[in-house]
């Protein structure tokens, strides 16, 4: 190491040695001072004890003291300087043998790394002198540099303190604790003293000297009733209380000497008169509602009253709010004002719930409804509601939000409420999505046309321009994009109008075919742009082709297009017709309204506020724009337009706002006169508009074509020939059949009644062996076994589910561990009795025990059809019955490890079961082979002819069916409107009468009937459907359905507005009262069932029934 290096850190060694000599001086002097003066405090006051009233001076001495050392001895050396200088200097103070030499060389060290010190030979005296002082350090000890008597001294000095304090301890051992004590409690102190003034003055007792306190305390808790808490008791208590609201506390308190009385204060406020028990013990009640504290104030044997100075707090104890769960089965965001919302939830409380309320808010109304109420404080809730809309008052396009509140059962300061995620929906507005599909379907109506134009023009230019591929490629191209978009958005509208009520069937089924037809004719554009594109690629060759062959596939799209549009203009129009009319019919009604309000006397129209005829007024000046919208767009260029736009402006719907406007006026200025003759006028207008939307509506174009019409005319009368003919054919074939039977039943009435008692026999062996082995699976003592060990195991069960719940919701909480210690527990229970039930040996036999009951009842079934003597009905039950007796025959034969003497009693049991199964299957088997038999050749040959006269017959009414299905098919594709299940009903028929024919030809006249009866019943469906088709123009049943009025509204126009009145009226009969008289005994049978009860399963379907019509 270089000279000087060894020279800095010897230096460096120095300051670090010298200053860790003054902080250990330092902390010696600081320990000596604290236990010297603890000492001397302790002394002082065990020796003089009114001492302990100058604490606090002594205190402040104390501190200033230690404050001085600190500063003195740490940051006093911490702040001062000591360079390398000062080290050098101190050393050679100790060691003046080194001559001054380690300073010089510490100063002159400076100038080797000065680089403007040029002197080489100066350089080269201070380098030796460095070797020779670091020559010289190598002979000394840093730390004997350091003079240690400081140190020396003050740790002696703290040695023989505390080896003073060790030896006075010794022989005052409580020195130290007794002397805490008094400077800590000084007022134990003064107790002391009090005692020895008395105890000098027993001559004269002062009762003014005696210091009164608590000598001990017990509280006891009544706690409020809605909690179920049982009283606490607390002997003895430190006095505080920490309850809930509403808690009757108990205070027993005894004092330290004798008094007359005594009053408990509340929070310096309330005071309370405290029940004397005997000189020293009194008590009080005190109901904690509010937080505070409370004292004593006691009255001496002078009179003298005194407040015990210590203080007890009161605090309040909090009653948690209670939290619950909202689960949703299906949330949706549009829900219809029928519908019912499924809510599941889970509520848990501290000390009880008391009611779970469902809150609604309808456009930020808020309603309440009970949801459920308690009254056993359970503390958990798992719980659903079936939410019904039907039953509130709502409205369609509402806005609802809704969530679950909670209430706990606090009657001290009112319940806590806890509340569930707040979730929304809207309620479906049928009449703003319908206004939202005519749009749809206008726009629809408008691609539709562009697709037409470019069919028919870009179509007739290439038609005679057959090798003109590129530009047949480009339209194809552009048809097939087109397409799919007008595809896209008409399956969008069926989906949509499926579900309104006032979208009906017969315009789905136009839908449906469009998408349909349309969805057909891209395939073949597809399919043509295929062959097209391979036609490109190969080489050109001469051509005579007068026209393309890409022709029809453009004309069969543009043929589908025009008749599409022509129909779906058509019921665009119709949906916007009816619309109006539904306003207009509004607007009549507001008008009346207004009018009656209007036109009452002075004195009763003085009542009303001139701001409700203005809110009138305000409903229809909205329902008159919102009319005059939906007329302002027939305006457009769009074609077969319901109104005349000529007479719609005629109409002049601007003065009838400024009419409105003027009436407003007029009501706000009190000239109610002046505003009726001003409403008049104005239904004068109104009328006009009635009368244009009525004749409208009555000059509307039907959807069925005259031809159509003929068509299902030709139909109708087609089937009503056919279903007579197919019924004459079903009744000729039930007339065999059934003659057919009755000499059947005479052959072999005999042998089926010894059948049956042979089978009764069997059957009754059968159960008897059954039952012998469910007493003898009940009487063993390990099947005994078994039941108790299996009863076990679900009680274990049980617990281990419910401590499996409380383990999860304790996840957050102290009892985590303890759930799961006890849960591992059940579980530990739960494998040592399955260990058992497997040491058992008999798992299977309990598993035939458990499934016998169900074998008997099927037997018992049997038996009871056998006295019945239902040949078909037995057959069918035994078919299931005998396979379970064979599986169980079987698993008991392949377990493994059964009990012997169970095993063989039972196999044995099951053997011959299956033997007397046998004897009865054989038995049916020939019965129904001799039956079918005598069946077949009972056919006479003339019922033979008949027979095959019958199958010609129904080969002619398939014949005719067939192309009566032609007809309806054509039809379909010249009208849209005809929905596809006429044609597909009649191929549904068909086949029944094929399978008919079929039967006949082989004399199988039992499924013979079968299919001709659905024949009949498919040409009856057929025949309904057309003649509904014919009566509603078009609309089917379930359309016409589905735009009838609601209950109560009326179906007539009023005549008042102009529009024709359409009721028809006839004459109504009404019966005699005794027209209809029920017969006696009818009426006898009715009373006597009406006082029997009905089945269980059947008063839960009658509740149903009636709560479904009510809802």
């Amino acid at each position: 190491m270089e000279p000087q290096a060894t020279i800095s850190d010897f230096l460096h060694r120095i300051r670090q040695l010298r200053l860790y000599s003054y902080i250990l001086h330092g902390i010696y002097i600081v320990l000596t001072y604290i236990v010297s003066l603890s000492l001397l405090a302790c002394l002082a006051v065990l020796s003089y004890e009114p001492i302990i009233e100058w604490a606090f001076p002594i205190v402040v001495i104390f501190c200033i003291g230690l404050a001085y050392i600190i500063y003195n001895y740490f940051i006093k050396t911490l702040t001062t300087p000591f360079s390398n200088d000062d080290a050098a200097l101190l050393t050679e103070l100790n060691f003046p043998e080194i001559n001054n030499s380690l300073i010089n060389s510490s100063q002159l060290s400076r100038h080797l790394n000065d680089s403007h010190f040029k002197n080489s030979v100066s350089l080269d005296l201070i380098e030796e002198l460095q070797k020779r002082t670091r020559k010289e350090l190598d002979k000394i000890d840093p730390s004997a540099v350091i003079n240690q008597n400081r140190v020396i001294f003050s740790r002696n000095l703290f040695l023989g303190v505390l080896g003073s304090l060790l030896l006075i301890t010794i022989f005052i051992p409580e020195l130290l604790t007794k002397g805490y004590e008094r400077w800590t409690t000084p007022e134990k102190l003064a107790q002391a003293s009090q005692k020895k003034i008395s105890n000098k003055n027993q001559k004269k007792p002062s009762l003014s000297n005696i210091n009164y306190s608590i000598e001990s305390l017990g509280l006891s808790f009544y706690f409020p009733s809605y909690t179920g808490k049982n009283p606490e008791f607390i002997k003895p208590a430190d006095g505080s209380i920490h309850v809930l609201p509403g808690t009757e506390a108990i205070i027993s308190a005894k004092t330290n000497s004798p008094v007359m009385s005594a009053n408990l204060i509340f929070s310096e406020q309330d005071i309370l008169a405290m029940k004397k028990e005997n000189n020293t013990s009194f008590n009080s009640s005190l109901l904690v509602k509010e937080k505070g504290f409370y004292q004593f104030k006691i009255k001496d044997p002078m009179g003298e009253e005194r407040l015990i100075p210590k203080k007890y707090p009161v605090t309040l104890a909090k009653d948690l709010s209670p939290n619950i769960v909202l689960f949703l089965a299906n949330p949706k965001p549009v829900y219809f004002n029928t519908d019912k919302v499924q809510l599941f939830y889970e509520g848990t409380d501290d000390f009880g719930i008391s009611t779970v309320n469902l809150v609604f808010s309808i456009n930020s109304k808020t309603n309440r409804t009970l949801v459920k109420k308690y009254k056993n404080q359970d503390k958990e809730t798992k719980g659903n509601y079936k939410w019904s809309l039907a039953q509130i008052a709502i409205n369609p396009g509402d806005e609802v939000s809704y969530y679950l509140e909670i209430n706990d059962n606090d009657n001290i300061f009112g319940p806590n409420k806890g509340q569930s995620e707040t979730y929304s929906f809207k309620i479906f507005d049928s009449e703003q999505e319908m206004e939202n599909l005519v749009e749809m379907q206008e726009e629809l109506t408008e691609k539709m046309i562009t697709l037409l134009a470019t069919g028919l023009v870009k179509g007739a230019s290439l038609k005679n321009q057959p090798n003109n591929l590129i530009g047949w490629k480009q339209l194809l191209t552009i048809n097939i994009d087109k397409l799919i978009k007008i595809v896209s958005l008409t399956q969008r509208i069926h989906d949509r109008g499926k579900t309104i009520d006032q979208f009906p069937q017969h315009y789905l089924d136009l839908l449906k075919n469009i998408t349909r037809g349309l969805s057909q004719i891209r395939k073949s554009h597809i399919k043509a742009l295929s062959d097209l594109q391979s036609q490109i690629h190969k080489p050109s060759q001469a051509t005579l082709k007068a026209t393309s062959p890409y022709s029809p596939v453009n004309n069969q799209m543009t043929a589908h297009l025009e008749k599409d549009i022509l129909f779906l203009v058509k019921i665009t129009n119709k949906q916007k017709l009816n619309r109006a009319k539904t306003l207009e019919e509004e607007l009549n009604n507001l008008t009346q309204a207004l009018r009656e309000d209007l036109g009452e006397p002075s004195l009763e129209k003085s009542s009303k506020t001139s701001k409700e005829l203005k809110n009138k007024i305000n409903k229809i000046q909205k329902v008159l724009q919102k009319l005059m919208g939906q007329l302002s767009r027939q305006t457009k260029s769009m074609p077969d337009e319901f109104l005349n736009p000529n007479a719609f402006k005629r109409l002049n719907m601007g003065k009838l706002s400024d009419a409105l406007k003027k009436m407003q006026q007029m009501v706000s200025q009190g000239k109610f006169k002046e505003a009726m003759e001003e409403l008049k006028k104005m239904e004068e207008d109104l009328k006009l508009l009635a009368n244009k939307i009525h004749r409208a509506d009555s000059e509307k174009e039907s959807f069925l074509d005259p031809e159509t019409v003929k068509t299902i005319d030709n139909g109708i009368k087609k089937l009503d020939q056919l279903q007579k003919r197919q019924q004459n054919l079903v009744e000729t074939t039930s007339q065999m059949n059934q003659k057919l039977r009755q000499q059947q039943s005479q052959i072999f009435e005999s042998q089926i009644n010894k059948l049956f008692k042979d089978l009764m026999r069997d059957i009754d062996s059968i159960l008897n062996i059954f039952k012998k082995d469910k007493n003898f699976l009940a009487n063993h003592k390990t099947m005994d076994q078994m039941k108790n060990l299996i009863e076990q195991e679900t009680e274990t069960n049980r617990k281990v589910e419910k401590l499996r719940e409380a383990t999860v919701e304790s996840s957050q909480s102290k009892k985590l561990d303890e759930n799961f210690k006890k849960l591992n527990e059940e579980r530990k229970k739960l494998s040592k009795l399955t260990e058992k039930k497997k040491s058992l040996q008999v798992d299977e036999p309990q598993r035939f025990k458990e499934a016998l009951p169900q074998l008997q009842k099927k037997y018992n079934s049997l038996n009871r059809l056998a006295k019945l003597q239902d040949l078909n009905d037995f057959a069918d039950i035994f078919k299931k019955v005998y396979p379970d007796v064979l599986r169980w025959q079987y698993k008991l034969r392949t377990a493994i490890n059964l009990r012997d003497d169970i095993a063989k009693k039972l196999e044995g049991d099951l053997t011959q079961v299956s033997k007397i199964n046998n004897s009865i299957s054989k038995k049916l088997g020939s019965m129904i082979r001799s039956i079918k038999k005598n069946y077949n050749s009972s056919i006479t040959m003339d019922q033979k002819k008949e027979l095959k006269k019958m199958e010609k017959q129904e080969y002619e009414i398939r014949k005719e069916s067939q192309k009566l299905s032609q007809s309806f098919s054509e039809l379909g594709k010249e009208n849209p409107m005809i929905p596809s299940e006429l044609s597909q009903g009649m191929k549904q028929t068909e086949r029944h009468m094929e399978q008919a024919e079929k039967n006949l030809k082989e004399q199988n006249i039992s499924k013979s009937i079968k299919s001709e009866n659905l024949s009949l019943k498919g040409l009856n469906k057929t025949r309904d459907l057309l003649s509904n088709m014919k009566n509603s123009n078009g609309e089917t049943s379930q359309a016409k359905r589905q735009n009838s009025r609601k209950l109560g509204t009326g179906s007539s126009p009023d005549s008042r507005r102009g529009g024709a009145s359409r009721m028809q009226k006839e004459r109504v009969i009404l019966p005699d009262e005794n027209q209809y008289k029920a017969p006696k005994e009818f009426r006898e049978e009715i009373l006597s069932a009406m006082k029997k009860k009905s089945p269980k399963d059947y008063e839960r379907m009658i509740m149903k029934y009636y709560k479904d019509l009510v809802q």
